[in-house]
C-alpha cells in the first residue's frame, strides 16, 4: 500500500511503502534503476558520506538520492522524516556558504537558518540516525566557493576526532534564530550526515576541480536502455547486495570508525596492493597519480563490498572503484592525457579489447574477457573524444 505526504517547506513528495527490500522499494516507487547502480550508491555512501551523481539530464540522478533517503527513513512519521532529509536547489549566485548555512542579520539580531543548518543541528542531537542533504544541480555555482568549508571539515575528521573542525557561523556564543531556536557560534558536521550532489554539464554550469572529485565517489548516469526500462529489470546482476534490507546498515557499528584510514588499507591489503602498484606505476610518470586518501577510501569500499555483495569478485570491485574514484579527475588536452589514458586502457582491457592506437578507438569489444570492463569502456570513450576534439573529460 502506498501513502503520499507533502512537505510544503521543502517541496518534497514523500512516499511510504511497506517493504524493507531496497530494490522492491524503488520498484514500487515507479522508478527503474539497475540493481548494480543502487548497490554502488549504497556502498559509496557507506564508505564515505559524500557522493556525486553525474550524467545526462533525465536519467534519475535526483530521484535515486531522494528515494534512497525515503527508504532509510521509512519507519519515521512524515514530520520526523522532514527533519532528516534536506533537498537543496543550488543557486547560480552562491558565492559563499550562506546559501547552505544561513546568516546572522544585524538588523533584527537573529540568525536566519536554512534546511541544512537545521539538519546539522538535529543530526548532532541524534547520532544514531542517518541524515541526508541532497544538493540538486550542485555545479550551478562554483562548488569550491559555497562548499569549501564542508570539504575541508570532512577531511579534518579522523577516527579519534569524529566531529572534526567546526564551521564558524557568527561571533557570539549563541544567538536566537528567526524560528525561535538557539544557534551556536560554531557548528560541526556530524558523521551521521550524508551528502549527495547531482551534476549536469552544460553552458550554465561549472566544471569540478580535482580537489572536489578527489573527495567523493562519482557515479555516472549516462546509459539509457529501453529494453531494460520497459521490463523493469537489468540483464547484469554481477554486483548486487546479498541482503537487500539495508535500513540499519548505512552507518558504521560501534566497533568501526565511520572514517577511512590506514587501517582500511591494512585490512584490504591482500586485495588491493597489486592494483595500487600497477595504477600508480602508470600514472606517476605523468604526475597524475593519487594520494593516500584515495588508497584508504578504495580499501574501505573493498571491505564493505566483501561484506555486503552476494558474489564477491575483487575485479568487479576494483573496476567500479577505478571508474568512481580514479577516472573522474581526468580532464585535459590530447597532449596531456593521450599516453596515460592509453596505458590505463590496456591495463583495464587485458586482452578483452583491441585498441587501434593510430585512431585511439576500440575496434573489438569483448566485455566478458576484459579485466575491468566498465573502466575500459569509459576509457575508450574518453580516448575517442581526445581524437575527435583534442580534449576529454570524464564528466560529460
Amino acid at each position: 500500500m502506498k501513502k503520499w505526504t507533502f512537505d510544503k517547506r521543502k517541496g518534497l513528495l514523500s512516499m511510504d511503502y511497506d517493504t524493507k527490500d531496497i530494490f522492491d522499494y524503488f520498484e514500487k516507487a515507479g522508478f527503474y534503476f539497475p540493481k548494480e547502480v543502487i548497490t554502488r550508491y549504497f556502498l559509496s555512501l557507506k564508505t564515505k558520506p559524500f557522493v556525486i551523481l553525474t550524467g545526462i539530464s533525465g536519467t534519475g540522478k535526483t530521484k535515486i538520492a531522494q528515494i534512497f533517503a525515503e527508504y532509510i527513513c521509512q519507519d519515521d512519521t512524515p514530520e520526523q522524516r522532514s527533519k532528516r532529509i534536506a533537498f537543496v536547489s543550488v543557486r547560480p549566485d552562491w558565492m559563499d556558504n550562506r546559501g547552505l548555512l544561513g546568516y546572522y542579520n544585524l538588523l533584527d539580531e537573529k540568525y536566519h537558518t536554512t534546511a541544512v543548518t537545521e539538519i546539522l543541528l538535529e543530526a548532532a542531537q541524534n547520532p544514531d540516525k542517518p541524515y541526508f542533504i541532497i544538493l540538486d544541480e550542485m555545479n550551478l555555482a562554483k562548488v569550491e566557493q559555497y562548499f569549501s568549508d564542508f570539504l575541508s571539515i570532512m577531511e579534518s575528521r579522523t577516527p579519534s576526532n569524529h566531529q572534526g573542525e567546526p564551521i564558524h557561523l557568527h561571533h557570539a556564543e549563541e544567538v536566537n534564530a528567526q524560528n525561535g531556536s538557539k544557534i551556536p557560534g560554531r557548528l560541526n558536521i556530524p558523521p551521521n550526515v550524508f551528502f549527495t550532489g547531482t551534476v549536469n554539464v552544460d553552458e550554465s554550469t561549472y566544471m569540478f576541480s580535482p580537489k572536489v572529485l578527489d573527495r567523493a565517489n562519482v557515479i555516472e548516469f549516462n546509459d539509457v536502455n529501453i529494453a531494460s526500462y520497459s521490463t523493469g529489470s537489468s540483464g547484469s546482476e554481477r554486483f548486487v547486495l546479498k541482503d537487500s534490507n539495508i535500513i540499519k546498515k548505512l552507518m558504521s557499528d560501534g566497533n568501526e570508525s565511520p572514517f577511512c584510514s590506514k587501517s582500511d588499507y591494512e585490512e584490504a591489503k591482500e586485495y588491493v596492493d597489486n592494483f595500487f602498484t600497477e595504477i600508480l606505476d602508470i600514472l606517476s610518470p605523468y604526475n597524475l597519480h593519487f594520494g593516500y586518501r584515495v588508497i584508504n577510501e578504495i580499501s574501505r569500499f573493498v571491505i564493505n563490498a566483501k561484506e555486503e555483495i552476494e558474489t564477491f569478485d575483487i575485479n568487479d570491485v576494483l573496476d567500479i572503484q577505478m571508474l568512481q574514484k580514479i577516472l573522474p579527475k581526468f580532464h585535459g588536452s590530447q597532449a596531456k592525457l593521450e599516453e596515460p589514458l592509453k596505458e590505463l586502457f590496456q591495463q583495464c582491457a587485458k586482452q578483452g579489447y583491441t585498441l587501434d592506437v593510430s585512431k585511439a578507438r576500440v575496434v573489438d569489444y569483448l566485455t566478458d574477457s576484459a579485466r575491468y570492463p566498465r573502466s575500459a569502456a569509459k576509457l575508450s570513450r574518453m580516448l575517442d573524444n581526445l581524437t575527435i576534439q583534442g580534449y576529454t573529460s570524464f564528466i560529460e
